[in-house]
């Protein structure tokens, strides 16, 4: 009698692992779900728009890598904060560096806590927030300048075939200022990484510039726009469909999920609005197959290096499958 039931359960059982087995190849098996189907010719003309992120900038170093590796025919890169030294990376042409920087920039390169804010903890009450607000901002921009000025040639730059487009938002007069080959510098560069209160306000021109981030965080409006005839515009977005953030416990993981927030809206917004004024462009997102767990401010070499091959990988996969559809 004690058989029959294990006889009877051994169709289910053995369905049952299928099914299991089916689920745990959909769920590691990596798919082609980072990008969209392809809509018109393969060799169109093409824009790479970065994002940043500060540290999941990574993800999209790689994939601007694979993307021009495997031969897509990229004629203009814009971006603003980390996405702007990606793309003055990319104009500049020498890629071995850009993948190099990326595999082993520390957070010692990029910043620091100003002398003086760090001290303010130590000083009572009123004294605190009067010492924080004469210190301008709260990181010393002194690493990141020496990082930006060691990574890229502007020589390189100005004789490039890709046309390079950076943003920055201009305090004063409330408007975004660009930056093409002929005009970037260290200093462009900078101001298109200044997060406000993060980093100063950088001086060019006599104006005072931010991150562009505050009006593009990925400028594909603005690509488009200043572009020469496009037939495709990737915007390269460092977080997976569907991800979700934290529950905020402390002010710093309070400011950083804010400031994803905006960023991703602020995005996927831009993508449809070009969508709708440039209908005869392929505007789509490519995002990584799965979330990075990576933060913005996490310039841990390790996660960073695994972060660009999951980029690399995510690129490959999209231009197999945009081929595969073409053959």
């Amino acid at each position: 009698m004690t058989l029959a039931p294990r006889s009877s359960a051994l169709p289910f059982a053995g369905a049952l692992v299928a099914l299991i087995s089916v689920l745990t190849v959909t769920l590691v098996v990596p798919t082609a779900w980072a990008c969209e189907p392809l809509r018109g010719p393969l060799d169109a003309p093409a824009a790479l728009v970065l994002s940043g992120g500060g540290a999941k900038g990574a993800w999209e170093a790689g994939a601007a890598l694979a993307f021009i590796e495997g031969g897509l025919p990229v004629r203009l890169v814009a971006g603003s904060s980390a996405g702007a030294l990606n793309a003055a990376m990319l104009a500049d042409g020498r890629l071995d560096r850009l993948q190099a920087l990326w595999r082993s920039v520390t957070r010692e390169q990029v910043y620091s806590l100003r002398p003086g804010v760090f001290f303010a903890g130590l000083l009572p009450g009123w004294l605190t927030l009067l010492t924080l607000d004469a210190a301008g901002s709260l990181l010393d921009p002194a690493p990141l300048r020496t990082l930006i000025a060691g990574a890229i040639d502007f020589e390189r730059v100005r004789a490039s075939p890709v046309r390079l487009l950076v943003v920055t938002t201009d305090l004063a007069r409330r408007r975004a200022r660009l930056f093409d080959n002929a005009t970037v510098s260290v200093e462009a560069l900078m101001a298109a990484s200044a997060v406000p209160g993060a980093f100063p306000p950088v001086a060019v021109d006599g104006a005072l510039l931010v991150d562009g981030g505050l009006l593009g965080r990925a400028p594909v409006l603005e690509a488009l726009a200043a572009g020469p005839s496009l037939g495709r515009a990737l915007v390269l977005l460092s977080y997976a469909a569907g991800e979700a953030g934290e529950a905020p416990t402390r002010l710093r993981r309070t400011l950083e999920e804010a400031f994803e927030v905006a960023m991703v809206h602020q995005i996927e917004r831009d993508v449809e609005l070009a969508r709708l004024k440039h209908p005869a462009v392929d505007v789509q997102t490519v995002s990584p197959s799965a979330p990075l767990g990576l933060r913005p401010l996490d310039f841990d070499p390790a996660a960073m290096a695994a972060a660009l091959e999951r980029g690399r990988d995510d690129a490959a996969r999209c231009l197999a499958t945009w081929r595969a559809a073409r053959s």
